[in-house]
């Protein structure tokens, strides 16, 4: 018995086994792959917003099914871009038309954060529809916003003009209605070209007196100027910041020497720009031959008025004409 246990201990120590408890060879142990086999069924992400639908195959963009870090971001990127532009809805401010309030209304575009979390376990979001997260996109002046912005004037103004020109006065009437109840933001630069737009005779402008080359003349939209004229000295007073504003080749008679703005379409405009820390509202109105132009915004506006000379009482020479020269610029008196 001694005999063979010595023989038994002697075939250990020359196989160098030296087993314990629980323990396999070395050579038993199977290595541990980290490559999985990729998964070769359609992986669908689905997209859902406003009753269409969206879907892409994953696997188009590099995800094997399994490893979220697989799936090519910028390809996947370039795939939701298209979708973003077409759901994206810019928020619209509250505005006036025809001087009723028109509500504002809320904007939305696609959230882009939830959507990259979602990327980082995409396993969990494939197979199956999902709404578009939007965030709301809030509208610079709201309803709330222009329920008050008469509360405090800031600035007005009065020119006369002679209504028995009808010509003129028709045109001072459009131009007028134009840029009555204008909201201008905080920060916004108003254009009084941008705002009346083109004076042509398909939008209803006549022939009129115009200052064309420092002379009277007649053409199509005269009387404009006076509206300009008269806004500039209105936001003049409200203490709002001039950008643009030239004065004509010569004096009219409906506004204190120098204080005239002279506009024509594609020539001189006149502009300003809301550098209050509130919206204002531009109110214009024609009565009895004087076109009035104020300004007005909430009672917690931080303005600074401004001292402006008086217009004229009498009513201005409007009357004198020449011969229309067909090849000059128009300045609309």
């Amino acid at each position: 018995m001694i005999r063979v246990l010595l023989s038994f201990f002697c075939l250990l120590t020359l196989f160098g086994c030296h087993l314990e408890y629980g323990e396999l060879p070395a050579e038993r142990i199977a290595p541990i792959s980290h490559r999985q086999p990729v998964v070769t069924r359609p992986i669908p992400f689905i997209l859902q917003a406003d009753g269409k639908e969206w879907i892409l195959d994953l696997r188009r963009v590099g995800y094997d099914g399994i490893d979220p870090t697989t799936l090519d971001r910028d390809a996947f990127d370039r795939w939701l871009r298209p979708i973003e532009r077409k759901l994206y809805r810019p928020p619209r401010s509250a505005h006036f038309r025809d001087r009723v309030l028109q509500p504002h209304q809320y904007g939305r575009k696609v959230d882009r954060q939830e959507i990259e979390a979602w990327l980082d376990v995409i396993h969990a979001y494939t197979d199956r529809p999902l709404r578009v997260p939007f965030i709301r996109l809030k509208p610079s002046i709201t309803t709330s916003d222009l329920k008050v912005i008469r509360q405090r004037k800031l600035g007005s103004y009065s020119t006369r003009f002679n209504p028995g020109n009808v010509n003129r006065t028709h045109n001072i009437l459009l131009s007028t209605k134009a840029i009555d109840h204008v909201v201008v933001d905080v920060g916004e630069v108003f254009s009084f070209n941008k705002v009346v737009g083109p004076r042509t005779p398909q939008r209803g402008y006549r022939p009129a007196p115009v200052i064309v080359r420092g002379e009277y003349s007649e053409g199509i939209g005269g009387g404009i100027c006076q509206t300009s004229s008269t806004l500039f000295n209105s936001v003049d007073q409200a203490g709002l910041k001039i950008l643009q504003r030239v004065s004509h080749s010569k004096q009219v008679t409906y506004v204190p020497p120098g204080r005239d703005a002279t506009v024509s379409w594609g020539g001189p405009d006149f502009q300003f720009q809301n550098q209050l820390n509130r919206p204002i509202l531009l109110v214009a109105s024609v009565r009895g031959g004087w076109l009035n132009v104020s300004v007005y915004s909430s009672d917690d506006v931080r303005y600074r008025k401004q001292p402006v000379p008086a217009p004229p009482k009498e009513e201005p020479d409007t009357e004198r004409t020449r011969p229309f020269e067909p090849n000059a610029q128009p300045k609309n008196p």
